[in-house]
């Protein structure tokens, strides 16, 4: 079911996609991947520095202060998920197969759960009344997950080339496709 998912995602992207040809152009392809680049930049800068700074780097640094960088991660991290979704726009077999791409969504989905509970469980003790200058426990193992997920999300990213999707040779066993399966006879290319 997964697999057909994905090939009907895959088909029907390249028929509707509304960026491709920009895309595909001399220099939209460089453009968009410095501008991914920034984003990523913004998103570890801010987000890693907080997390550092909950696992006790830089102690004399209160931190409020360095809460105060999260919301530019968060513009970091929609720079990275629009320019992101240029590049699937334009490729989508490169990515939908890619086992490198369902890590790196894998990850990026454990960032975002992570940054959940940390709002959820462990903020109010930070930043409350009774806050000290030294985190709870909690916040410190929240925090080096973030930067573990963080840091696989860019290693996953960087793999995306390197595990290109071959044609499909026979039935795949696995969840998810990751291959890129043989088009249907008349199928549109």
């Amino acid at each position: 079911m997964l697999h057909d998912l994905q090939v009907w995602l895959v088909t029907n992207i390249i028929a509707h996609s509304p960026v491709a040809n920009l895309m595909r152009t001399a220099w939209a392809w460089p453009i968009f991947e410095s501008i991914h680049f920034l984003g990523l930049c913004m998103l570890i800068g801010c987000i890693g520095t907080f997390d550092l700074r909950l696992l006790g780097i830089a102690k004399r640094v209160p931190i409020a202060a360095m809460h105060r960088l999260i919301p530019w991660g968060i513009l970091g991290f929609a720079i990275n998920a629009s320019s992101g979704l240029m590049f699937l726009l334009t490729e989508p077999d490169q990515y939908i197969y890619n086992p490198s791409f369902h890590f790196k969504f894998l990850f990026i989905t454990i960032g975002g759960l992570n940054a959940a509970t940390f709002y959820l469980s462990s903020y109010r003790q930070i930043f409350g009344a009774n806050a000290s200058l030294n985190p709870p426990l909690r916040a410190k193992v929240i925090a080096a997950i973030s930067l573990t997920a963080w840091v696989s999300v860019i290693i996953c990213g960087r793999m995306l080339t390197f595990y290109r999707p071959a044609p499909c040779l026979g039935q795949q066993s696995s969840l998810l496709l990751q291959c890129a399966p043989a088009p249907e006879r008349g199928a549109r290319q």
